[in-house]
């Protein structure tokens, strides 16, 4: 379920040109600065469920991307097109509705910029049915 949404993201901002990596690591390293800039994060917040049926869910998703841009001018403007871009891919490019809600800057240093873009996304989900479990015949010998 968080796979497929991860992978369509990763898969839909790399066919725009925009090398993207899935952060699972620790908390404390998410704002680590990337050897090479720009560099995008794609981190999933969270889902919310509402039943549909027994097995059939409708989910409310929560993600963000996160843009490490390096500025030679101290100035984070030069972010802008990116940010765009990835508005632009992941809006049409994911099955999941991908709606953007915040662009905010989380940080700035000696030309260093980390720009947040926030998303919602929603789908579908439907739970596998579950294999049936292996049943052991006992079988008892005769002696």
């Amino acid at each position: 379920m968080f796979n497929a949404l991860e992978n369509q993201i990763l898969e839909a901002l790399g066919k725009a040109g925009i090398k993207a990596q899935a952060w699972s690591g620790k908390p404390e390293e998410l704002f680590d600065k990337p050897r090479y800039t720009p560099a995008v994060k794609v981190l999933i917040e969270n889902a919310s469920f509402e039943p549909i049926s027994s097995y059939s869910f409708y989910v409310d998703y929560s993600f963000s991307v996160l843009l490490f841009f390096k500025s030679l001018r101290e100035e984070g403007q030069g972010a802008y097109p990116l940010i765009t871009n990835i508005i632009n891919t992941l809006v049409k490019q994911t099955q999941y509705n991908a709606m953007p809600v915040k662009i905010e800057l989380l940080a700035h240093e000696s030309g260093d910029f980390i720009y947040r873009i926030s998303f919602k996304a929603n789908g579908r989900y439907v739970v596998p049915e579950a294999e049936e479990p292996l049943t052991t015949q006992i079988k008892m010998e005769e002696v």
